[in-house]
């Protein structure tokens, strides 16, 4: 309880909205394996906070359970969401603001250490405007576009294509499609949806394509109607931006800015940092620990050294 890390584990695929029960609840289970290894046995553990996005399933929470009773779980499982752990990934404050931008997208609104108010984080399927995924498939649209003779030339079209590995040719496929294109629709209906989000990445890195530059503008404006959704200008505290695109939306930070400033706020606007860092923090303030500045540096460099030369 003194904020020092005894073990920490990562894996791939613990989302249960997008990856099937069994197998996202072994993801999970089988990081903790990990974190409970490198801290030795036996375990007498008092909480196991889950700050996860996705949906939430019965069968991976009860999958869940029963892994972290084996390592040791004595406490309760507490779920909560991913967003609940940005503010203290960075910040010991109770109040403050979460914009977030990965494969979803949307904002929050913290107070007292709590979410008080959502904006967007509807999924993919209904909202995430802004997201890696809305991205990925406007990315592929626009590829589609181009190729069907329906859009402007952008270099999308090259490195979207490049990534499945399909030849630009001037031939026709047997449907009467240039024959890339019908490549291109193949692929993409190989997929499952969620997967489209790995195409945002190429549009980060074709920002200054016009197509490109005008989806990743589009994608700063949501957000920046999701943080005025959520702003009150009596919350006063950090705005934390988080997700793998959120750091590449480079003109949203001087538009929230210019918000805050207007509302009479100092702008305190910060990256958020590991995850698992904001998830400790949660975990020990369920245990009635007070997690102070000092405690969450500690926290923070603790794991930090922990990644770098793990046990």
């Amino acid at each position: 309880m003194d904020g020092n890390c005894l073990g920490q584990g990562k894996n791939r695929g613990g989302n249960p909205g997008s990856n099937p029960p069994a197998e996202a609840a072994a993801a999970v289970v089988a990081a903790a394996e990990s974190a409970a290894a490198q801290a030795g046995g036996p375990l007498d553990i008092k909480v196991a906070m889950l700050a996860m996005a996705g949906v939430r399933h019965a069968e991976t929470l009860r999958l869940m359970e029963e892994g972290f009773r084996r390592l040791g779980l004595t406490g309760e499982m507490v779920l909560t969401g991913d967003t609940h752990a940005m503010l203290p990934s960075v910040s010991a404050a109770n109040d403050g603001y979460c914009i977030f931008c990965g494969t979803g997208s949307g904002a929050v609104k913290m107070r007292d250490g709590e979410v008080e108010t959502v904006a967007d984080a509807a999924g993919y399927l209904v909202g995430d405007l802004g997201s890696g995924y809305w991205l990925g498939h406007h990315a592929a649209i626009a590829v589609v576009n181009e190729l069907d003779g329906r859009g402007p030339p952008t270099a999308l079209t090259k490195a979207v294509l490049g990534s499945l590995n399909i030849e630009i040719t001037h031939d026709l496929a047997f449907d009467g499609r240039p024959t890339p294109l019908r490549h291109f629709i193949d692929a993409v209906y190989a997929m499952r949806p969620i997967e489209l989000a790995k195409f945002a990445p190429l549009v980060i890195a074709n920002r200054t394509d016009p197509i490109a530059a005008a989806l990743l503008s589009q994608s700063e404006a949501f957000l920046l109607a999701d943080f005025r959704k959520i702003f009150d200008p009596a919350v006063r505290g950090p705005v934390v931006l988080g997700g793998s695109v959120a750091a590449h939306l480079t003109g949203l930070p001087a538009e929230i800015a210019k918000l805050l400033t207007a509302a009479g706020h100092e702008p305190d606007i910060r990256l958020a940092g590991d995850g698992a860092v904001g998830a400790a923090v949660l975990a020990l303030r369920h245990q009635g620990v007070t997690v102070d500045e000092p405690m969450l540096k500690r926290i923070a460099a603790s794991m930090a050294a922990r990644v770098k030369t793990p046990a």
